[in-house]
């Protein structure tokens, strides 16, 4: 009796951990879908904290308490809002 044909078809059979789908696995399909939010929290946290940190240096230096760290504070929300409205348009898509 010969087996070679046995059970196989015409299906592909996959090595295990790999789906015979263009998807990929599970935990590859999981993964690229969360992508845009692992890293959300330091990219709104770098854009919000740096500036104010950066003015606040500044007012240090030039002795111009609180302009400088005030304008960080407008420069930093500015930029996490306009983070948070790309991530919106690419996620809507």
């Amino acid at each position: 009796m010969d087996y070679s044909d046995h059970g196989r078809g015409d299906e592909h059979t996959s090595p295990p951990g790999e789906s015979s789908s263009s998807g990929g696995t599970g935990l590859r399909r999981v993964l690229r879908d969360v992508a845009p939010y692992l890293d959300l929290g330091w990219r709104l946290a770098g854009t919000a904290a740096f500036p104010p940190l950066l003015g606040f240096g500044l007012d240090l230096w030039l002795h111009t308490t609180p302009w400088m760290l005030f304008g960080g504070c407008v420069v930093g929300l500015s930029g996490a809002v306009l983070q948070l409205n790309r991530l919106q348009n690419e996620l809507g898509s």
